[in-house]
């Protein structure tokens, strides 16, 4: 027959309160930080940007003219090191249209990516009124970057020249 002691109990007790506390832990997801970079596809100037991820993570840029874009680079925003599925970015745009401000949101997919790819997240404020992002090395107008023909069009009808291979 075994006898515990109060000094055992108490051990115990311990260990099985650290090992509760252990596996209620949930394990922090490796980030990575990316610059944040846009491409304005519409008509009107776009004031400011801001993107949010789902886990809080956000970055905020400033203007970007109409038919410009790419240029410029803002530090940093963080996402997870691996794509998961169903990954959203909130972008919230400013703007001013017939003298009115206006501010515009939206929710969208953020495609799969491969963390050696990872080091620009772009959003792309297209003819249509909607936005699309990608995080890629690539700059528009590389022949692998994702977004291309008509919808990469900077303004209508000038079709974009591939000019990185």
């Amino acid at each position: 027959m075994i006898f515990f002691s109060k000094s055992n109990y108490a051990a115990c007790f311990v260990c099985m309160v650290l090992s509760l506390l252990n596996a209620g832990c949930a394990r922090h997801e490796r980030q990575i930080s990316v610059s944040l970079t846009a491409y304005n596809h519409g008509e009107y100037g776009v004031g400011s940007y801001t993107v949010t991820l789902a886990d809080g993570s956000s970055a905020e840029a400033g203007y970007l003219a109409p038919g410009n874009g790419g240029g410029g680079d803002t530090c940093c925003l963080s996402i997870p090191a691996a794509w998961k599925p169903g990954m959203t970015a909130a972008v919230v745009m400013h703007t001013v249209k017939n003298g009115k401000d206006v501010r515009v949101e939206q929710t969208v997919a953020v495609p799969q990516y491969a963390p050696a790819d990872a080091s620009r997240f772009v959003v792309h404020f297209l003819h249509d009124g909607g936005y699309k992002v990608f995080v890629s090395k690539y700059s528009l107008g590389h022949r692998k970057y994702p977004l291309s023909g008509k919808e990469a069009e900077l303004e209508p009808g000038v079709p974009l020249e591939i000019i990185w291979e």
